[in-house]
C-alpha cells in the first residue's frame, strides 16, 4: 500500500522485530532509513506487526538469523530475489550488525565497556543503513550494485557505524528509476 503524502510518497512497511531486540534501537534504525530516503521523495509508515500482516506493501523482519560472511563480510540484511523479482521482506540481522561492531574495536571502540545508549546508537546506525540499502534493492527491483552510494555492495565498519550518511545517496540514474516506480505504482510524488 502507497499513502501520498504533502511531501512525499510513504510505502507502508510492517516491521516484526526479536523480543530482545530494543524497541529504542529500533526507533533509531528506522529514523536512519527514513533520512537515508527522504531526498529521494520516498518516506516510510512504519507499523509494528506480526511476520503474518498482510496490510502492507513492504515487511521487514529484524532478528537473530546469521547469513554467513560473503567475501570476507557480514551481511547486515538481504532481500530474496525469485524470479528476478525482490520478495516483499527483508530481513535485518541483528546477531550479525552486533558480530560487526565487536570485530571493529577500531572503529568503536570496545564495545563492552560502551554506555548502552552508544551501543545502541551505533548499532541502530549500522542497521539502518543496511535496511535503506535492502529498500533501494526492492524498490529499484535489481540486484545491482554499484561502485559508491547507497547501492554499493561493500560498505565499512567506518561508513556503517560513523556518523557521517552522506555516502549513502541514490545516484540520478537510480533516481530517475526510483520516480519511474512511483509512477508505476500509480503514485506521483508532489512536492
Amino acid at each position: 500500500m502507497l499513502i501520498a503524502t504533502a511531501l512525499a510518497v510513504a510505502i507502508t512497511v510492517n516491521v516484526t522485530v526479536a523480543p530482545d531486540v530494543p524497541a529504542t534501537l529500533v526507533s533509531r534504525a528506522l529514523a536512519e532509513t527514513d533520512h537515508i530516503w527522504r531526498s529521494s521523495g520516498l518516506a516510510f509508515a512504519w507499523h509494528r506487526a506480526p511476520r503474518e500482516a498482510a496490510t502492507a506493501t513492504l515487511h521487514v523482519v529484524i532478528g537473530h538469523a546469521a547469513s554467513p560472511a560473503r567475501d570476507g563480510g557480514l551481511a547486515l540484511g538481504w532481500i530474496v530475489f525469485e524470479d528476478s523479482k525482490p520478495e516483499q521482506e527483508i530481513y535485518l540481522s541483528y546477531s550479525n550488525a552486533r558480530q560487526l561492531m565487536v570485530e571493529s574495536p577500531g572503529v568503536v571502540g570496545v564495545v563492552d565497556r560502551m554506555p548502552i545508549l552508544e551501543r545502541e546508537t551505533l548499532l541502530a546506525r549500522a542497521m539502518g543503513r543496511a535496511l535503506a540499502h535492502e529498500i533501494g534493492h526492492f524498490v529499484l527491483a535489481s540486484k545491482a550494485h554499484t561502485l559508491t552510494g547507497l547501492m554499493r555492495s561493500r560498505m565499512t565498519a567506518t561508513e556503517f557505524f560513523g556518523p557521517d550518511n552522506r555516502t549513502f545517496v541514490l545516484d540520478d540514474g537510480q533516481q530517475s528509476l526510483i520516480t519511474a516506480w512511483l509512477r508505476r505504482e500509480g503514485i506521483v510524488a508532489s512536492r
